[in-house]
């Protein structure tokens, strides 16, 4: 009975490994160092290829091999990086039965042991080829006695041995290894190469795939080869070889780009509604919300780089007018949408529901966007300089500091050339605090501020009463104190009755008013109509020719500021 079965399937990932380095695509800086490094005869003899999965390492190892050990198809040629697949070292290399290129598994090769069967067979001539090429994948997986027992092999094997080492932890690869090595850092391959790649392919393959099908593909894959294939090697199996963008999305377990589109279109609209109804139905489809949201954060992405004036060659044809529409929204808009969405992002993770967080999100996103940009409302508000901060009476005024007071005899007057008498008197609870803080007793003036309020002064004797948790000795502080700082005997004494405020309760009272006053004013007025449930939750520097008056609202902050030029600053 003959034999009919069909040979097994060959995944695509492993039919379309390139033969050759010109069917590498997106390592153009590596094959163009080889290639010179071959023409001026500076090859070196260990070579560490680092990169993400899928981008080539191991293809590139191998493909490596081969040209180095390709002697054509006549029999007389040189090492190149273009093998010409057709004689024996090329031949059995590809099929992975070459004596003299050695292909091994660090994962499962990790001891010193192994490292010891390496080092002996370096000592061996090769066999057939032109050179004996170890190829270490995952070399990062070896243990720390195996790569020690490697260095000296390494640093000066015989001339006809070369090492290829592959692996995606560069950081876990000893340095004492990778300063003996060429290093080759593999990049990821571009989404729009990708996709051509995937097209050719599904050419050769005779699958219909819409270019908006393998533009969602190359994407997902985030710039891996292998992963690509993978994908569309899927993707054509579910769709009976008739790729649609709808399809894919449903096996990415993703919205379709147009679903993304109309959220986002939808949410800088400010219209909630719709943006809500767009994704419930992608929702409802599979698609996984933390997909949605990289997707919006993606076309964000796109939007802000127009806007910046960067290239859109990397736009599909059916995305350009969207893409552009959003970028008219400004920078300002488009910045604002994408700290939302990555702040989302990231809620997404720690919440009990992701569609529930993903709906918040979608409702922030529309909420924000009837609001104003820092340079909207510039416009808004009145182009008349910010109001000079009103007057505040002595009474609301925080005391000044008096000037430092000294034991010293003062100097003379020019005008009388009287000889001084000795340090001043305090007059005020004021100018005692002042004159601790100017002596170093920092802690008694707060004390002082904090607990003492005035009954009567005189010079030598201060009648105080206490308010809250004052300490017992503070009285006794403060007159001992005062004597060793005037010279002159001090009698403190506490009263039950009588006595204002204390220090710091007449300024909370000074500071109350003058927010008042400030509120009242018709662009503070204005500002805070602007941005419903906004406060002034802060009053810096209320001097006559430099203020500034600090908003706080629950989307942000948002500061007017006035100097002495009469410029105008808004941030928010």
């Amino acid at each position: 009975m003959t034999d009919t079965a069909k040979p097994a399937y060959r995944v695509l990932a492993r039919k379309y490994r390139p033969n050759t380095f010109s069917e590498l695509i997106g390592q153009d800086a590596l094959v163009r160092t080889l290639g010179n490094a071959l023409l001026l005869g500076r090859l070196a003899h260990a070579f560490v290829l680092t990169g993400v999965r899928g981008i080539g390492k191991t293809s590139t190892a191998r493909l490596l091999a081969k040209g180095l050990n390709c002697i054509g198809a006549d029999g007389n040629g040189d090492a190149t990086l273009e093998p010409c697949g057709q004689c024996e070292p090329c031949k059995s290399i590809a099929a992975g039965r070459h004596v003299d290129v050695l292909e091994i598994d660090a994962a499962s090769h990790t001891g010193v042991d192994d490292a010891r069967e390496i080092i002996e067979g370096v000592g061996y001539r090769p066999v057939s080829a032109r050179y004996k090429i170890y190829i270490i994948d995952e070399v990062h997986m070896m243990s720390k006695s195996a790569f020690n027992a490697l260095l000296k092999t390494l640093e000066e094997p015989p001339d006809a041995v070369k090492f290829i080492f592959a692996t995606t932890e560069i950081r876990k690869v000893p340095v004492t290894i990778l300063s003996r090595c060429q290093r080759y850092d593999l990049r990821r391959v571009p989404a729009a190469m990708l996709a051509g790649h995937l097209g050719m392919i599904c050419q050769r393959e005779s699958i219909a795939a819409d270019e908006d099908a393998l533009t969602a593909i190359a994407r997902a894959a985030e710039g891996s080869v292998r992963d690509a294939l993978s994908l569309l090697d899927q993707a054509a199996a579910m769709t009976a070889d008739k790729l649609t963008n709808d399809m894919v999305a449903d096996m990415l377990g993703r919205p379709g780009r147009r679903e993304s589109q109309t959220v986002l279109m939808a949410a800088l609209a400010g219209d909630a509604p719709s943006a809500l109804a767009a994704f419930n139905i992608a929702y409802s489809r599979g698609a996984e919300p933390e997909m949605l949201v990289t997707d919006l954060l993606d076309l964000i992405h796109l939007a802000s780089m127009q806007a910046a004036g960067g290239s859109d060659d990397a736009l599909i044809e059916s995305e350009r007018e969207m893409i552009a529409d959003l970028a008219e929204s400004g920078i300002a808009r488009l910045g604002r949408a994408w700290q939302l969405l990555l702040k989302g992002h990231g809620e997404l993770g720690q919440a009990p529901n992701p569609a529930a967080a993903c709906e918040m999100l979608i409702i922030r996103l529309a909420h924000t966007a009837h609001m104003p940009t820092p340079g909207e409302l510039m416009q808004k508000l009145s182009k008349t300089s910010l109001p000079s901060p009103p007057s505040v009476s002595p009474a609301l005024a925080p005391p000044a500091p008096s000037a430092p007071v000294s034991s010293a005899t003062a100097a003379p007057s020019a005008d009388t050339g009287s000889i001084d008498t000795g340090p001043s008197m305090p007059t005020s609870l004021a100018e005692i605090v002042a004159l601790a803080e100017t002596n170093g007793e920092m802690l008694l003036a707060a004390r002082i501020r904090n607990h003492v309020k005035l009954v009567s002064l005189k010079p030598g004797n201060l009648k105080i009463g206490f308010v809250g948790a004052a300490p017992d000795q503070l009285a006794g502080d403060i007159a001992r104190y005062l004597s060793q700082w005037t010279g002159q005997r001090w009698l403190v004494s506490l009263s039950e009755s009588g006595g204002s405020q204390t220090l710091a309760e007449e300024q909370r009272d000074a500071d109350e008013k003058l927010r008042d006053t400030i509120a009242s004013e018709p662009l503070i007025v204005q500002i805070l109509d602007i941005f419903p449930g906004a406060s002034i939750d802060e009053i810096k520097n209320p001097e006559p020719t430099d203020a500034a008056v600090m908003l706080v609202d629950d989307n942000g902050l948002l500061e007017a500021e006035q100097n002495n030029d009469d410029e105008e600053e808004m941030s928010g």
